[in-house]
């Protein structure tokens, strides 16, 4: 009960004129939720572009997000760390409540759903005996339904730190913490 008044006063005490579109573009780190049966992940660069619409009458944000993530697993036994390399390419419709929109101080929590489109390489190893000197194969490319929660905060309307959690399947589900810097946005 508590917490439904603070969000309909939140909302009402919400009246900051911000501009109408903003553009993000940040970097991240994105790590494996699981590492299945291999003994280690290993986290690697994520990188993502964010087009955003500021809903006037509510704090509410709604647009387009891109992103581009890999991360390692690896096994003990396997000499060479990166082994078996998980490649991630979202697209995503999101949409974020913003808590104190305007300010110079602000946090959001929103979610994304869209397409990943999925990838795995692995060493292709024809004699045990040598390092491995004969390239890497890629399996089969997977399509799968992609949902993100995220929270973050927005410093000065123009700098983004944020968490998110992106499930798309058992062997590809990561998190990444992102920085991203804002163009547009921020008050009018």
């Amino acid at each position: 009960m508590l917490v439904a008044a603070f969000l309909a006063f939140e909302s009402v005490a919400q009246t900051t004129d911000v501009r109408r579109f903003e553009w993000e573009v940040g970097v991240g780190l994105a790590d494996g939720l699981s590492s299945l049966n291999l003994d280690k992940c290993t986290p690697g660069p994520k990188l993502y572009t964010e087009l955003r619409y500021n809903i006037k009458a509510l704090p509410i944000d709604v647009g387009i997000h891109a992103t581009s993530s890999y991360f390692w697993r690896s096994a003990e036994q396997v000499q060479n760390a990166d082994r078996l390399k998980t490649t991630s390419v979202n697209i995503m419709a999101v949409a974020d409540y913003n808590f104190r929109r305007g300010k110079n101080f602000s946090i959001f929590a929103g979610v994304g759903l869209g397409l990943g489109i999925l990838d795995v390489t692995a060493p292709i190893s024809f004699d045990n005996t040598q390092m491995n000197w004969n390239g890497y194969i890629t399996g089969d490319r997977a399509e799968r339904l992609a949902f993100m929660p995220r929270i973050g905060v927005e410093l000065w309307n123009h700098l983004r730190v944020s968490l998110a959690l992106t499930a798309q399947e058992k062997a590809n589900n990561q998190y990444t913490i992102n920085v991203g810097v804002v163009f547009g946005g921020g008050r009018k």
